[in-house]
């Protein structure tokens, strides 16, 4: 009774959190196809084969989109679908075994639980994706703006520049520059095409970029000189991150293994002594302890992380 009941918490969380992902961003899914459309068009006239869009590449496609319900960002995330899936399903699993079979919790405090670690181990895994993809953009595009000054002061306009850029430079940003291109060649204005982007991205300095671009395209001026400042200001901007945290790393390094050793403690003890615990977990009294003891842990490491991210947010 109480694996069916698991079971059908597990389905009907994630019922309810795919109907919301899929009904939310419907204009920028509308966009996207129509930039797909153009991108396949130009492929299909180079000669490349057309990729092959089947139901099960679509429900793969689905499933991520599940899992980056509600992230902030998401841009640069590209995991494979079916990999988050066995994820989740590896971390569902093992946390039901652990509650059921090793300290024989409640069959919906194992449903919750098993429902959790199947959302959740698959979003840290695309959040450390979507991180990645941040710090490559960030050092990336200093050398992509100097591409389009250069560009433009041989004479050439923007959009072309931009079109240049993602073609030649490596990824994450050769994507991010080939979207903005396909929708200047949609029809879509630059600066509107440029604004949508940087929302999308996130990214302080690229958003500098797009309001460079687009009082250029407003009220005109000299635009070389104004991305040239950006590119040096971008490049002393991540010299003195850097430093930053090479200065915080002892900081972050304690804060882990401090964090790490009640969990590590506890580890031993469930395999040396387990009935040595077993009050924390049967004891109303015990639990009320663990809880707390989780709390403080879990508030200490926010505020540790919030500090270091003040340091670091230059």
């Amino acid at each position: 009774m109480d694996l069916v009941l698991g079971v059908l918490f597990v389905v009907a969380g994630a019922a309810g959190v795919l109907g919301l992902a899929l009904a939310a961003g419907a204009r920028e899914r509308a966009l996207g196809r129509r930039v797909e459309a153009i991108t396949r068009a130009r492929e299909v006239s180079l000669g490349q084969p057309e990729s092959a869009s089947t139901w099960p590449a679509r429900a793969l496609i689905g499933l991520r989109s599940l899992f980056t319900f509600r992230m902030r960002r998401s841009w640069g995330v590209h995991a494979n679908p079916f990999y988050l899936l066995v994820a989740g399903v590896v971390a569902a699993a093992t946390i039901w075994l652990l509650g059921r079979v090793a300290h024989h919790l409640p069959g919906y405090v194992i449903a919750i639980g098993a429902a959790g670690g199947f959302f959740l181990l698959p979003r840290i895994i695309l959040m450390r994706e979507q991180r990645r993809s941040d710090a490559q953009f960030a050092e990336l595009l200093p050398d992509a703006i100097d591409m389009v000054v250069r560009i433009v002061r041989a004479g050439l306009p923007v959009g072309p520049a931009i079109r240049t850029v993602g073609q030649e430079t490596n990824p994450p940003l050769n994507t991010i520059f080939a979207e903005i291109a396909d929708q200047i060649e949609i029809g879509v204005p630059i600066v509107e095409a440029m604004g949508r982007t940087s929302d999308m991205v996130g990214n302080s300095d690229f958003r500098f970029f797009a309001v460079a671009v687009a009082l250029q395209q407003s009220t005109g001026g000299n635009l070389t000189a104004t991305l040239e400042t950006l590119s040096q200001i971008i490049r002393r901007r991540r010299t003195v991150r850097l430093k930053a945290g090479a200065a915080t790393a002892e900081v972050r390094i304690s804060a882990l293994v401090l964090g790490s050793i009640p969990f590590f403690v506890m580890g031993a003890l469930l395999l040396v002594a387990p009935s040595y615990l077993d009050p924390l977990f049967a004891d109303p009294r015990g639990n009320i302890i663990l809880g707390a003891a989780l709390l403080c842990l879990l508030l200490a490491g926010i505020t540790i992380r919030a500090m270091i991210r003040n340091s670091l947010r230059i």
